[in-house]
């Protein structure tokens, strides 16, 4: 009776041990081509490495004092560099975009179902993304009318004012900035000029925060669409558009994904 006693001669199997377990990591090819200013750990880079995605970084996702304060997804970021010289507040939105994409794309899979708001019946439906269809967009069609400065920065000059307007893509500090300022209030309020304060550089040589609030306050609609449509062709991203057509009334319409801490949460 009783169980098998191996044999002096018989050795018994050693399960390695778990603490020697190596995180695997992946990389991910970033939008922005490392166009990011001379000293910025990703100059020049054209991927970025995380890791996946752990029991812990799904704890930040759920943390009840950074999802208050907008900051879940800036740790989490943070979090799956595996180079921590990098600041994740300091890369640009696109890049961003594309380390979140990744993660939950390894961590729960490509597919991403989501309720939907239909644009025109207003009825809610389901709807899954593929995270696979997306197009990388890396902010280099950019037409003559912009100068890339080669410094990370672009010149645009507005057509009604005549004013040089210098301007750049935002980063997660800015995305952060954007946060911050809707807290209390609806975060939808004067939008255009929040942003443009945040991605302008400076205008014709002038880059105090009393010159930038000011013109961007003040500049007419039409210096307003030129100086965000040139905002839009230099920001690399990650474009994730998929036709959607609501069960409720068949209207059909191009959506984007839509990018919170519920992404990361499947059904």
């Amino acid at each position: 009776m009783g169980g098998h006693k191996p044999k002096p001669s018989e050795e018994v199997p050693q399960l390695p041990n778990p603490m020697d377990f190596v995180k695997p990591t992946q990389f991910v090819e970033l939008p922005s081509k490392g166009k990011y200013p001379q000293g910025h750990p990703l100059s020049g880079q054209d991927s970025i490495e995380i890791n996946y995605m752990t029991a812990k970084d799904e704890d930040t996702l759920t943390n009840r004092s950074l999802l208050k304060k907008g900051l879940a997804l800036d740790r989490l970021i943070q979090n799956l560099l595996v180079n921590k010289s990098i600041n994740a507040r300091s890369l640009y939105m696109g890049d961003r975009n594309a380390i979140i994409i990744n993660a939950r794309a390894s961590a729960y899979g490509t597919d991403y179902n989501t309720s939907v708001q239909c644009p025109a019946c207003g009825e809610t439906s389901k709807f899954k993304f593929d995270l696979t269809d997306h197009e990388i967009y890396h902010g280099d069609e950019i037409n003559d009318k912009i100068e890339d400065c080669e410094d990370g920065t672009f010149k645009v000059i507005l057509p009604m004012s005549k004013i040089v307007a210098r301007i750049r893509p935002l980063t997660g500090e800015d995305e952060l900035k954007l946060i911050s300022k809707g807290k209390n209030k609806d975060a939808t309020d004067n939008l255009i000029t929040k942003q443009m304060k945040l991605f302008v550089v400076d205008f014709n040589g002038y880059s105090d925060a009393n010159t930038i609030n000011y013109v961007c306050e003040n500049m007419v609609a039409g210096d307003s669409k030129v100086i965000r449509g040139a905002h839009g062709l230099i920001s690399p991203d990650v474009r994730m558009e998929q036709n959607f057509v609501c069960s409720n009334c068949e209207h059909e319409e191009v959506m984007s994904v839509p990018f919170g801490t519920d992404f990361f949460w499947p059904e």
